[in-house]
Protein backbone atom coordinates (compact mmCIF):
# COMPACT_ATOMS: atom_id res chain seq x y z
CA UNK A 1 0.00 0.00 0.00
CA UNK A 2 1.83 3.54 -1.04
CA UNK A 3 1.62 6.26 0.96
CA UNK A 4 -0.77 7.73 -1.05
CA UNK A 5 -3.23 5.41 -0.59
CA UNK A 6 -2.42 4.82 3.33
CA UNK A 7 -3.83 8.83 3.79
CA UNK A 8 -6.55 8.07 1.49
CA UNK A 9 -8.08 5.21 3.48
CA UNK A 10 -6.90 6.71 6.90
CA UNK A 11 -8.98 9.76 5.77
CA UNK A 12 -11.82 7.81 5.10
CA UNK A 13 -12.21 6.06 8.08
CA UNK A 14 -11.64 9.41 10.12
CA UNK A 15 -14.46 10.87 8.10
CA UNK A 16 -16.84 7.32 8.83
CA UNK A 17 -16.38 7.60 12.17
CA UNK A 18 -16.68 11.37 13.08
CA UNK A 19 -19.99 10.89 10.95
CA UNK A 20 -20.99 7.89 13.20
CA UNK A 21 -20.26 9.68 15.93
CA UNK A 22 -22.24 12.71 15.41
CA UNK A 23 -25.24 10.89 13.51
CA UNK A 24 -24.66 8.85 16.90
CA UNK A 25 -24.85 11.92 18.87
CA UNK A 26 -28.49 13.44 17.40
CA UNK A 27 -29.80 9.86 18.19
CA UNK A 28 -29.12 10.10 21.58
CA UNK A 29 -30.67 13.79 21.68
CA UNK A 30 -33.91 12.33 20.15
CA UNK A 31 -34.35 9.45 22.14
CA UNK A 32 -32.87 11.07 25.26
CA UNK A 33 -35.60 9.28 27.31
CA UNK A 34 -34.42 5.51 26.41
CA UNK A 35 -31.10 6.30 27.57
CA UNK A 36 -31.74 6.89 31.03
CA UNK A 37 -32.57 3.80 31.94
CA UNK A 38 -27.85 3.97 32.04
CA UNK A 39 -29.11 5.66 35.67
CA UNK A 40 -30.61 1.97 37.11
CA UNK A 41 -27.44 0.09 35.88
CA UNK A 42 -26.85 -2.52 38.90
CA UNK A 43 -22.78 -2.01 39.64
CA UNK A 44 -22.29 -5.93 40.47
CA UNK A 45 -23.77 -6.35 37.06
CA UNK A 46 -21.11 -3.95 35.75
CA UNK A 47 -18.12 -5.91 37.70
CA UNK A 48 -19.29 -9.53 36.54
CA UNK A 49 -19.27 -8.28 33.08
CA UNK A 50 -15.97 -7.00 33.72
CA UNK A 51 -14.87 -10.37 34.71
CA UNK A 52 -16.23 -11.91 31.82
CA UNK A 53 -14.13 -9.64 29.61
CA UNK A 54 -11.14 -10.48 31.62
CA UNK A 55 -11.72 -14.24 31.21
CA UNK A 56 -12.42 -13.98 27.31
CA UNK A 57 -9.07 -12.47 27.12
CA UNK A 58 -7.44 -14.74 29.47
CA UNK A 59 -9.04 -17.84 27.21
CA UNK A 60 -7.68 -15.80 24.07
CA UNK A 61 -4.21 -15.31 25.77
CA UNK A 62 -3.56 -18.85 26.09
CA UNK A 63 -4.67 -19.04 22.27
CA UNK A 64 -1.67 -16.76 21.60
CA UNK A 65 0.89 -17.67 23.92
CA UNK A 66 0.84 -21.93 23.76
CA UNK A 67 1.81 -22.18 20.42
CA UNK A 68 5.02 -20.71 21.37
CA UNK A 69 6.04 -23.73 23.37
CA UNK A 70 6.87 -25.35 20.22
CA UNK A 71 9.52 -22.93 19.66
CA UNK A 72 10.86 -23.49 23.36
CA UNK A 73 9.54 -19.79 23.92
CA UNK A 74 8.01 -19.62 27.47
CA UNK A 75 6.01 -16.15 28.15
CA UNK A 76 5.19 -15.13 31.85
CA UNK A 77 1.84 -14.51 32.75
CA UNK A 78 2.35 -10.51 32.80
CA UNK A 79 3.79 -11.03 29.25
CA UNK A 80 1.27 -13.42 27.71
CA UNK A 81 -2.10 -11.45 29.28
CA UNK A 82 -0.63 -8.49 28.74
CA UNK A 83 0.09 -8.42 25.07
CA UNK A 84 -3.45 -9.89 24.79
CA UNK A 85 -5.00 -7.28 26.61
CA UNK A 86 -2.72 -4.98 24.30
CA UNK A 87 -3.29 -6.28 21.24
CA UNK A 88 -7.07 -6.05 21.38
CA UNK A 89 -6.80 -2.37 23.03
CA UNK A 90 -5.11 -1.52 19.73
CA UNK A 91 -7.18 -3.79 17.35
CA UNK A 92 -10.20 -1.70 18.75
CA UNK A 93 -8.63 1.90 17.47
CA UNK A 94 -6.41 1.08 14.97
CA UNK A 95 -6.70 -0.50 11.09
CA UNK A 96 -6.20 -3.67 9.78
CA UNK A 97 -5.41 -5.42 12.82
CA UNK A 98 -2.42 -2.38 14.10
CA UNK A 99 -2.80 -4.60 17.53
CA UNK A 100 -1.29 -7.59 16.71
CA UNK A 101 1.18 -6.32 14.56
CA UNK A 102 2.60 -4.68 18.14
CA UNK A 103 2.49 -7.93 19.63
CA UNK A 104 4.63 -9.70 16.49
CA UNK A 105 7.29 -7.26 16.88
CA UNK A 106 7.99 -7.79 20.75
CA UNK A 107 8.04 -11.28 20.24
CA UNK A 108 9.97 -10.76 17.25
CA UNK A 109 12.23 -8.88 19.27
CA UNK A 110 12.26 -10.01 22.61
CA UNK A 111 12.11 -13.47 21.68
CA UNK A 112 13.39 -14.19 18.06
CA UNK A 113 10.42 -15.54 16.82
CA UNK A 114 10.78 -14.78 12.53
CA UNK A 115 7.81 -12.93 11.34
CA UNK A 116 7.29 -16.06 9.08
CA UNK A 117 6.73 -18.31 12.52
CA UNK A 118 4.52 -15.79 13.74
CA UNK A 119 1.91 -15.71 10.71
CA UNK A 120 1.75 -18.89 10.52
CA UNK A 121 1.12 -19.97 13.89
CA UNK A 122 -1.31 -17.08 14.20
CA UNK A 123 -3.03 -18.28 10.90
CA UNK A 124 -3.07 -21.70 12.38
CA UNK A 125 -4.67 -20.59 15.23
CA UNK A 126 -7.19 -18.32 13.43
CA UNK A 127 -8.55 -21.41 11.13
CA UNK A 128 -9.23 -23.45 14.34
CA UNK A 129 -11.59 -20.90 15.79
CA UNK A 130 -13.24 -20.52 12.22
CA UNK A 131 -13.69 -23.87 11.81
CA UNK A 132 -15.17 -24.66 15.08
CA UNK A 133 -17.60 -21.49 14.76
CA UNK A 134 -18.18 -22.26 11.58
CA UNK A 135 -19.25 -26.19 12.39
CA UNK A 136 -21.52 -24.84 15.53
CA UNK A 137 -23.04 -22.39 13.44
CA UNK A 138 -23.93 -24.69 10.75
CA UNK A 139 -25.57 -27.40 13.12
CA UNK A 140 -27.27 -24.84 15.33
CA UNK A 141 -28.49 -23.41 11.97
CA UNK A 142 -29.68 -26.37 9.89
CA UNK A 143 -31.65 -28.10 13.19
CA UNK A 144 -32.61 -25.55 15.77
CA UNK A 145 -33.17 -22.05 14.16
CA UNK A 146 -36.15 -20.57 12.65
CA UNK A 147 -35.57 -19.22 9.74
CA UNK A 148 -38.49 -16.18 9.77
CA UNK A 149 -35.87 -13.47 7.98
CA UNK A 150 -34.12 -13.57 5.22
CA UNK A 151 -31.34 -12.78 7.87
CA UNK A 152 -31.88 -16.21 9.35
CA UNK A 153 -32.04 -17.71 5.99
CA UNK A 154 -28.37 -16.27 5.05
CA UNK A 155 -26.88 -17.17 7.92
CA UNK A 156 -26.57 -20.92 7.97
CA UNK A 157 -25.12 -20.07 4.45
CA UNK A 158 -22.65 -18.14 5.76
CA UNK A 159 -21.33 -20.51 8.50
CA UNK A 160 -20.67 -23.03 5.70
CA UNK A 161 -19.21 -20.93 3.85
CA UNK A 162 -17.08 -20.21 6.42
CA UNK A 163 -16.41 -24.10 7.42
CA UNK A 164 -15.40 -24.84 3.86
CA UNK A 165 -13.13 -21.71 3.08
CA UNK A 166 -11.18 -22.50 6.33
CA UNK A 167 -10.53 -26.18 5.64
CA UNK A 168 -9.31 -25.05 2.23
CA UNK A 169 -7.32 -22.64 3.61
CA UNK A 170 -5.55 -25.11 5.81
CA UNK A 171 -4.62 -27.28 2.87
CA UNK A 172 -4.25 -24.53 0.22
CA UNK A 173 -0.52 -23.40 0.77
CA UNK A 174 0.07 -27.21 0.94
CA UNK A 175 -1.51 -27.94 -2.43
CA UNK A 176 -0.40 -24.66 -4.46
CA UNK A 177 2.92 -25.12 -3.53
CA UNK A 178 2.87 -28.94 -4.44
CA UNK A 179 1.11 -27.76 -7.89
CA UNK A 180 3.72 -24.66 -8.52
CA UNK A 181 6.73 -25.76 -6.91
CA UNK A 182 6.81 -22.76 -4.68
CA UNK A 183 8.19 -22.10 -1.63
CA UNK A 184 5.45 -21.77 1.65
CA UNK A 185 5.75 -18.36 2.45
CA UNK A 186 3.27 -19.90 5.62
CA UNK A 187 2.75 -23.58 6.88
CA UNK A 188 -0.12 -23.16 9.33
CA UNK A 189 -0.89 -27.09 8.80
CA UNK A 190 2.68 -28.28 10.62
CA UNK A 191 0.83 -26.15 13.83
CA UNK A 192 -2.66 -27.76 13.12
CA UNK A 193 -0.91 -31.48 12.84
CA UNK A 194 0.33 -30.71 16.73
CA UNK A 195 -2.86 -32.24 18.69
CA UNK A 196 -2.03 -30.44 21.90
CA UNK A 197 -1.70 -26.86 19.66
CA UNK A 198 -5.55 -27.72 18.32
CA UNK A 199 -7.31 -29.23 21.55
CA UNK A 200 -6.31 -26.02 23.60
CA UNK A 201 -7.19 -23.62 20.79
CA UNK A 202 -10.27 -25.53 20.26
CA UNK A 203 -11.22 -25.85 24.15
CA UNK A 204 -10.39 -21.95 24.39
CA UNK A 205 -12.66 -20.82 21.80
CA UNK A 206 -15.23 -23.03 23.18
CA UNK A 207 -15.10 -20.82 26.42
CA UNK A 208 -15.34 -17.50 24.56
CA UNK A 209 -17.90 -18.65 22.69
CA UNK A 210 -19.92 -19.48 25.93
CA UNK A 211 -19.21 -16.44 27.13
CA UNK A 212 -20.56 -14.42 24.20
CA UNK A 213 -23.95 -14.97 24.78
CA UNK A 214 -23.94 -14.47 28.62
CA UNK A 215 -22.32 -11.33 28.10
CA UNK A 216 -25.45 -10.24 26.13
CA UNK A 217 -28.06 -11.60 28.20
CA UNK A 218 -26.31 -9.52 31.00
CA UNK A 219 -25.81 -6.64 29.21
CA UNK A 220 -29.46 -6.52 28.37
CA UNK A 221 -30.26 -7.20 31.77
CA UNK A 222 -28.63 -4.31 33.29
CA UNK A 223 -30.47 -2.31 31.36
CA UNK A 224 -33.55 -4.29 33.16
CA UNK A 225 -34.37 -6.20 29.79
CA UNK A 226 -34.70 -10.14 30.23
CA UNK A 227 -34.06 -11.83 27.15
CA UNK A 228 -33.67 -16.20 26.74
CA UNK A 229 -30.44 -17.60 27.26
CA UNK A 230 -31.14 -19.13 23.44
CA UNK A 231 -32.21 -15.68 22.02
CA UNK A 232 -28.91 -14.36 23.26
CA UNK A 233 -27.21 -17.22 21.35
CA UNK A 234 -28.77 -16.82 18.24
CA UNK A 235 -28.07 -12.88 18.75
CA UNK A 236 -24.33 -13.87 19.38
CA UNK A 237 -24.18 -16.56 16.53
CA UNK A 238 -25.39 -13.58 14.39
CA UNK A 239 -22.89 -11.14 16.18
CA UNK A 240 -19.86 -13.45 15.61
CA UNK A 241 -20.66 -13.42 11.72
CA UNK A 242 -20.97 -10.50 11.59
CA UNK A 243 -17.72 -9.29 12.79
CA UNK A 244 -15.57 -11.15 10.16
CA UNK A 245 -16.24 -7.99 7.98
CA UNK A 246 -14.55 -5.31 9.94
CA UNK A 247 -15.98 -1.76 8.56
CA UNK A 248 -13.93 -0.09 11.06
CA UNK A 249 -11.38 -0.66 13.47
CA UNK A 250 -13.13 -2.69 16.21
CA UNK A 251 -16.11 -2.43 14.05
CA UNK A 252 -17.42 0.44 16.86
CA UNK A 253 -20.73 1.45 15.56
CA UNK A 254 -21.21 -1.05 13.25
CA UNK A 255 -21.73 -3.84 15.86
CA UNK A 256 -24.42 -1.92 18.02
CA UNK A 257 -26.55 -1.42 15.23
CA UNK A 258 -25.84 -4.99 13.96
CA UNK A 259 -27.03 -5.60 17.54
CA UNK A 260 -30.09 -3.28 17.80
CA UNK A 261 -31.66 -4.51 14.07
CA UNK A 262 -30.95 -8.58 15.17
CA UNK A 263 -32.40 -7.63 18.73
CA UNK A 264 -35.69 -6.50 16.97
CA UNK A 265 -36.43 -9.78 15.55
CA UNK A 266 -37.34 -10.71 18.64
CA UNK A 267 -39.35 -8.31 19.98
CA UNK A 268 -36.86 -5.68 21.61
CA UNK A 269 -37.05 -2.00 20.63
CA UNK A 270 -34.47 -0.77 18.63
CA UNK A 271 -32.96 1.69 21.10
CA UNK A 272 -33.25 -0.56 23.74
CA UNK A 273 -30.92 -2.72 22.06
CA UNK A 274 -28.13 -0.21 20.77
CA UNK A 275 -28.27 1.03 24.56
CA UNK A 276 -27.53 -2.40 25.55
CA UNK A 277 -24.99 -2.51 22.83
CA UNK A 278 -23.76 0.81 24.20
CA UNK A 279 -23.39 -0.30 28.01
CA UNK A 280 -21.32 -3.49 26.63
CA UNK A 281 -18.96 -1.42 24.62
CA UNK A 282 -18.22 1.05 27.24
CA UNK A 283 -17.51 -1.51 29.94
CA UNK A 284 -15.44 -3.51 27.52
CA UNK A 285 -13.30 -0.16 27.24
CA UNK A 286 -13.43 0.18 31.04
CA UNK A 287 -11.22 -2.65 31.51
CA UNK A 288 -9.60 -2.47 27.96
CA UNK A 289 -8.23 0.93 28.34
CA UNK A 290 -6.42 0.89 32.15
CA UNK A 291 -5.28 -2.41 31.62
CA UNK A 292 -3.58 -2.27 28.11
CA UNK A 293 -2.21 1.02 28.77
CA UNK A 294 -1.01 -0.90 31.72
CA UNK A 295 0.92 -3.03 30.21
CA UNK A 296 1.69 -0.98 27.10
CA UNK A 297 4.06 1.34 29.52
CA UNK A 298 5.22 -1.63 31.25
CA UNK A 299 6.27 -4.31 28.37
CA UNK A 300 6.67 -1.67 25.76
CA UNK A 301 7.62 1.42 26.98
CA UNK A 302 9.54 0.27 30.55
CA UNK A 303 12.57 -0.61 28.78
CA UNK A 304 12.90 2.07 26.58
CA UNK A 305 12.45 4.87 28.48
CA UNK A 306 15.56 7.11 29.58
CA UNK A 307 16.55 6.14 33.55
CA UNK A 308 16.48 8.78 36.02
CA UNK A 309 19.74 8.99 38.02
CA UNK A 310 19.05 9.94 40.86
CA UNK A 311 22.09 12.16 42.77
CA UNK A 312 23.88 10.19 45.90
CA UNK A 313 22.75 11.75 49.30
CA UNK A 314 24.93 12.02 51.95
CA UNK A 315 24.90 9.32 54.70
CA UNK A 316 22.97 11.70 56.91
CA UNK A 317 19.92 11.81 54.66
CA UNK A 318 19.22 8.37 55.33
CA UNK A 319 19.03 8.73 59.04
CA UNK A 320 15.63 8.98 59.84
CA UNK A 321 13.86 12.17 60.37
CA UNK A 322 13.09 11.87 64.19
CA UNK A 323 16.31 10.95 65.43
CA UNK A 324 17.74 13.64 63.48
CA UNK A 325 15.81 15.76 65.35
CA UNK A 326 17.07 14.31 68.36
CA UNK A 327 20.69 14.17 67.92
CA UNK A 328 19.97 18.42 67.15
CA UNK A 329 18.01 18.88 70.36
Amino acid sequence: MTERTKKIYHRILLTLSAALLIGFGFYVHKNSASFEKIKSINLSLIFLLISIHALNYLLLGITHFYPLRKHNIFLKFKEWYGLCTVSELFNMLLPAKGGTAIRMMYINEKKGLPIREFLSMGLAVVLTGFSLLGIVGTIYCHFFLQKHNIVFVALESLFIALTISSFLLIFASELLSRLFKMERRYSPKKYLTDKKIVLISILCYLGMFILYPIKIYLSFKAIGIHIHLIDSFEISLILLASSFFQVLPGNIGVKEVATAYIAQQYGIQFETALLASLVDRAILLLFLFPFGAYFYWDLLLGGSLPKINWPKTEASSRIPLMKRLVKVR
